[in-house]
């Protein structure tokens, strides 16, 4: 894992990039709900900076992750998973990415889905709209592109792949103006 990250923080001259690779490289626990949103964090980024590549290696840091019950830990590898049949989609390797898929939706439960619907459309845009720092709501930006890219891959959501298209699209327009 050490390798990979010092190779992309070597590589990509990016702040966000940049400051994920210190702090993973400073400490990453499997065990650490904290540790692993640095990786899906940094995962995330790349995708969003274009870094195909480099996004696909930070996916694979948690590819053999196993689900133990905790949701907690086992969202960043799901999201990981996510993220990385996303990119697979649009290369058109549609095998390995229904494989992703298929192991992610070992563990969901669609029928608890509908609960998030006014969170991911109401909430989410009130807190990127509030006037809490620039910081806040890059943070927010990221999780809305995130809560999309899990649900959209995933399938099974009440909110139509269409409109998780649109917000992808349109965050990544957004969230790469941030240096």
């Amino acid at each position: 894992m050490e390798e990979t990250i010092r190779r992309i923080e070597t590589n990509i001259d990016r702040k966000k990039v940049q400051s994920l690779c210190k702090k993973i490289i400073k400490k990453c626990s499997f065990k650490s709900n904290s540790d692993l949103s640095n990786v899906t964090e940094l995962a995330s980024w790349l995708y969003i900076y274009g870094y195909i590549d480099e996004a696909i290696a930070v996916c694979d840091l948690l590819k053999d992750m196993e689900f133990t019950g905790n949701y907690s830990l086992w969202d960043k590898a799901d999201y990981t998973m996510c993220l990385k049949a996303r990119i697979l989609r649009e290369q058109g390797q549609l095998t390995e990415r229904d494989e992703l898929i298929g192991k992610v939706n070992e563990h969901r439960h669609p029928e608890l889905y509908g609960n998030s619907v006014n969170w991911y459309r109401d909430t989410l845009n009130k807190n990127i709209n509030s006037d809490s720092g620039i910081n806040t709501k890059a943070g927010w930006l990221l999780t809305k592109f995130m809560y999309a890219v899990r649900y959209k891959e995933a399938g099974g959501h009440p909110i139509p792949d269409e409109e998780f298209e649109k917000d992808i699209s349109e965050l990544i327009d957004v969230l790469k103006e941030f240096k």
